[in-house]
C-alpha cells in the first residue's frame, strides 16, 4: 500500500458514519489518529443526527454538517469543500457517495476502503476483501488509516460524557429514588424483530434483583415507552426512564451503572464506551463484528449461531417469525442464558 504524504499541519476532511454505533467504532482510530499525528487539524463532515455528540469529541478543530445527499447537494457541498482547500481526507464509511464527495472537492489526498466500485475517487484505496469483512468493524475502520501508517494499539471505543450530563442524571436517579448498585436494562432496537422478547427481559431483571439485590432501570426512546412501562410493571421497584434520557444523559446514567443489558443496538456500544459491563443479546446481526469493543471480562455476548446467522435481516423473506413475532435466532436465547451471563459479569455486587 503506497504511503499517503499527509503534510504533517495539513487540513483534513474525516468523513464519519451516518449512525452513532458506528461513529463511535471509529473513536479508536480516531484517538490513534491524535496520537500518532497530533499536528493535523481535523474537520468533520458528518449527518445532522451525530452533530452534538461529535462536536463534544475533543478530536476535531471543527464540524461540518452535511445536509443532503442527493445529486445538487452533492454538487454543492463539493464546491463549498472546494473553497476550503483540504489537503487530505479520511473516508471511513463504506459507500460509493461518501468517495465520490471529496474527488468533486478535488482534495488532493483521499483515503478510504476499497468497497462499492468506488477505487477510482480515492488516491489511497485500503484493500478489501473477504477475510477484512469479516474484522470487527472497529478494525475495519482502523484499516484507513494504513496510508498514514497509523494502526492500533489499545485504544478504546469513546463517548464524551460531560459533567452535566452527570448531574442531570444523578437528578434522575435521586428523583426516582434509584439504589445502588443498579443496572440498566434497554430492551428496544432499531426494528421491533431485532429486540429480544420483553417478558424474557423481564424474567432476567427479576432475578438480578432477587440474587444480586440491584435495582433495576428502564431506558428507552418515547417511542420505546410503552414497552418499557410493560417490562417495569413486571419487576418490583423497576424504574422506567424511557424518552427521559438525551443521549447524553443516556451515556451517564450507563456510566454508573454495574451492568447494561440490551440488543445489537447503538445503547450498547455507548455502554462499551464508558466502560460499563454489557450482556449484549444478538439475533440476526454477527458479533463478531458489531460485539461490544470491551475486554473479554468486561462483556458477554448471547447468540444462538444458527446455520443461517447472521443474515441479511429481510424479514421475513428468509425465516418465519415466532408466535411472538421474532425470528428463531433470537427465540433461540433463553433467558436463563442470559442471567447466567449478567450474574457472572456482576460477580460479587
Amino acid at each position: 500500500m503506497a504511503p499517503a504524504d499527509f503534510p504533517a499541519k495539513g487540513r483534513i476532511l474525516v468523513r464519519l458514519p451516518n449512525f452513532l454505533g458506528d461513529v463511535l467504532f471509529c473513536t479508536p482510530s480516531l484517538a490513534a489518529l491524535r496520537r500518532r499525528r497530533p499536528g493535523l487539524s481535523l474537520t468533520a463532515l458528518v449527518k445532522p443526527g451525530v452533530k452534538a455528540v461529535v462536536e463534544a469529541m475533543p478530536f476535531f478543530e471543527e464540524v461540518r454538517v452535511l445536509r443532503g445527499t442527493g445529486p445538487s447537494q452533492t454538487l454543492a457541498e463539493a464546491r463549498a469543500l472546494r473553497r476550503e482547500a483540504f489537503d487530505g481526507a479520511l473516508v471511513f464509511p463504506k459507500g460509493f457517495r461518501e468517495a465520490l464527495l471529496p474527488a468533486l472537492a478535488r482534495i488532493p489526498l483521499r483515503a478510504g476502503l476499497a468497497t462499492d466500485r468506488r477505487s477510482p475517487f480515492l488516491t489511497h484505496p485500503v484493500p478489501f476483501g473477504r477475510a477484512e469483512w469479516h474484522l470487527h468493524h472497529v478494525e475495519q475502520f482502523a484499516r484507513v488509516l494504513g496510508p498514514l501508517g497509523v494502526c492500533l494499539e489499545g485504544e478504546g471505543l469513546f463517548f464524551p460524557v460531560s459533567g452535566e450530563d452527570r448531574r442531570k442524571a444523578e437528578e434522575l436517579l435521586g428523583a426516582h429514588g434509584v439504589a445502588r448498585p443498579y443496572v440498566v436494562l434497554h430492551p428496544g432496537a432499531s426494528k421491533p424483530a431485532r429486540a429480544w422478547r420483553e417478558e424474557r427481559f423481564a424474567a432476567v431483571a427479576e432475578g438480578l434483583r432477587l440474587r444480586r439485590g440491584v435495582s433495576v432501570v428502564l431506558t428507552g426512546t418515547e417511542g420505546e415507552g410503552e414497552l418499557c412501562r410493560r417490562i417495569a410493571s413486571a419487576v418490583p421497584g423497576a424504574t422506567d426512564l424511557s424518552g427521559r434520557t438525551p443521549v447524553g444523559v443516556l451515556a451517564a446514567l450507563i456510566e454508573g451503572a454495574a451492568l447494561f443489558l440490551g440488543n445489537d443496538s447503538g445503547p450498547m456500544h455507548i455502554a462499551a464506551a464508558v466502560g460499563t459491563p454489557v450482556a449484549a443479546v444478538f439475533g440476526p446481526g454477527a458479533p463478531h463484528k458489531t460485539r461490544p469493543w470491551l475486554p473479554p471480562e468486561k462483556h458477554r455476548c448471547l447468540w444462538a449461531a444458527l446455520p443461517c446467522s447472521p443474515c441479511r435481516q429481510a424479514f421475513w423473506k428468509e425465516c418465519r417469525p415466532s408466535p411472538a413475532g421474532k425470528p428463531p435466532c433470537l427465540e433461540a436465547v433463553s433467558a436463563e442464558a442470559v442471567l447466567r451471563a449478567c450474574l457472572d459479569l456482576l460477580g460479587g455486587a
